[in-house]
């Protein structure tokens, strides 16, 4: 009976002391529907292999016709102030990334590790340059720091999410909707001085085991220079990733039905970023560089290197308070299947332009151990025109987007499908139109903390989609979208 009294009131010691600790809980929930038709974009319902090219999925036993599904996002953020000095932050999700489908939340992503066998999907690891720490638990800490403040600098410790420019490589899924973040386990280091403000920083992205053999770490160095009056900003990001020969990261890009373990690589990340503001017009570019050796990409040929980039620019003009345009273009690289030499870029899943196009990762139709957004723009160029009214209650937007392929397949030679990762040989001619896309999104502040979220999208297929590797391609079908989607932050 005594130890019972002591193990209540020591419980309810902590009790009140926890709820005594200036503790600032909030986060977001999102729920919403996603109804996808012919979202195979072709007529073919079962490709040939997966390495002979073919842009049609193979769906199994889902309906050829539509995809119909409904997920949720929730992240738990608690802030505690520990002292005029010190902060703790924290982040709890559920499922993979930020959420998963209703029904089923076990969802993983296209990057696959710590195994010799590749699906019909494969593995993207290859194409990932940051390997994401978010697993399939139930839950997952994307979170937890503590941030030092003192007179010279801000010292930052810990698991910590981080955004980029406009956040096409690193993106800390701040923004509603986002399904995943950019993180990284380690120190960051926040020097400002005037306009100025630089940041080294260290970090392990991956610790297969406990030596220098099992990990991939990354240094860097941010620089940012933002003149608030003048309404300008440039920055210059670089960083160096590297992994060693024992880090069980897998990718299958021959396609033959076993990964490759890439062993040791050292890939080198410039990323450049301004914005600048002309009264009513606003500019604003990213160009992401990469470069270095990806290691074993291919069997047998250990010293692959790695040559992407991507070119990015977003212009915006104010016509009034209620009225804008925008026009936004990019180009962000594929690749040619050269066994010195890996040319993609892949963009972070959360930049998207699109309603449609570039978003779904459509083989996750079909297999639900992949994550149906984990998507990215690779291998195209696009641009995006789009009408924006803003009453400050509820906001419409109408666009229109355009995209061509940077790389296609060429007859008689091999070539990648970067949708699948595969390489292949070719055996006809690809075309390089991806077609276009009429996107109409509504939004409506319910409150303060609730909106209420419809988009509709209607994408006219490109004959780049109809390439089925024979001189017989692939009949196309147009795809088009309804979403409806309610956002609560508290």
């Amino acid at each position: 009976m005594l130890k019972n009294l002591n193990k209540a009131a020591i419980l309810a010691t902590l009790a009140s002391t926890s709820f005594a600790l200036p503790i600032d809980w909030h986060g977001e929930l999102q729920t919403d529907m996603h109804s996808l038709g012919d979202y195979n974009r072709s007529v073919t319902q079962t490709p040939g292999a997966v390495t002979n090219g073919d842009q049609a999925f193979d769906i199994g036993d889902a309906d050829p016709d539509s995809a119909n599904f409904q997920t949720y996002i929730f992240k738990l953020q608690p802030t505690i102030i520990v002292n005029d000095s010190t902060t703790i932050n924290a982040e709890l999700t559920s499922g993979y990334g930020y959420g998963g489908n209703f029904g089923d939340s076990s969802n993983d992503g296209r990057t696959k590790t710590g195994t010799t066998d590749a699906t019909t999907t494969g593995s993207f690891a290859n194409a990932r340059y940051s390997f994401n720490t978010v697993t399939s638990n139930e839950i997952n800490l994307t979170q937890a720091n503590a941030v030092f403040f003192s007179d010279t600098a801000t010292y930052t410790v810990g698991r910590q999410k981080f955004n980029w420019g406009l956040g096409a490589v690193y993106n800390d899924g701040s923004a509603a909707g986002s399904r995943f973040a950019s993180m990284r386990d380690g120190i960051t280091i926040d020097f400002k001085i005037g306009n100025f403000k630089f940041s080294p920083y260290y970090s392990k992205i991956k610790a297969n085991n406990l030596t220098k053999t099992g990990r991939i770490r990354e240094m860097g160095i941010s620089l940012l220079y933002e003149n608030l009056d003048r309404e300008f900003t440039f920055g210059a990001l670089y960083n160096k990733n590297t992994s060693g020969g024992s880090t069980s990261v897998f990718a299958d890009v021959d396609g033959d039905g076993t990964a490759t373990e890439l062993g040791s690589s050292s890939v080198t990340m410039i990323d450049l970023y301004f914005k600048k503001t002309f009264g009513k017009y606003t500019v604003e570019a990213e160009v992401p560089l990469m470069s270095g050796d990806m290691g074993e990409i291919y069997p047998g040929v250990t010293d692959t290197e790695i040559d992407a980039q991507a070119f990015l620019l977003n212009n915006t003009y104010k016509l009034n308070t209620n009225h804008s345009l925008h026009l936004d273009v990019g180009m962000v690289s594929g690749s040619e299947a050269d066994n010195q030499t890996y040319g993609a870029m892949y963009l972070n899943p959360n930049f998207q332009v699109a309603n449609i196009m570039f978003r779904y990762n459509l083989g996750a139709i079909g297999d639900t151990t992949q994550n149906v957004f984990n998507s990215s723009i690779t291998n195209a160029t696009y641009a995006k025109f789009a009408h924006r009214y803003d009453s400050g209650t509820w906001s419409w937007t109408n666009s229109v987007i355009w995209a061509k392929a940077d790389q296609t397949a060429t007859a008689g030679s091999d070539a990648i499908n970067h949708e699948k990762n595969k390489r292949f040989t070719a055996a006809a001619n690809q075309a390089d139109d991806l077609g276009f896309e009429i996107d109409s999104n509504f939004s409506y502040k319910w409150n303060t903390s609730v909106s209420i979220n419809t988009n509709i999208g209607y994408f006219f297929v490109g004959d780049y989609y109809a390439f089925s590797n024979t001189a017989t391609p692939n009949e196309t079908n147009d795809t088009y979208l309804i979403y409806i989607g309610a956002d609560i932050k508290f």
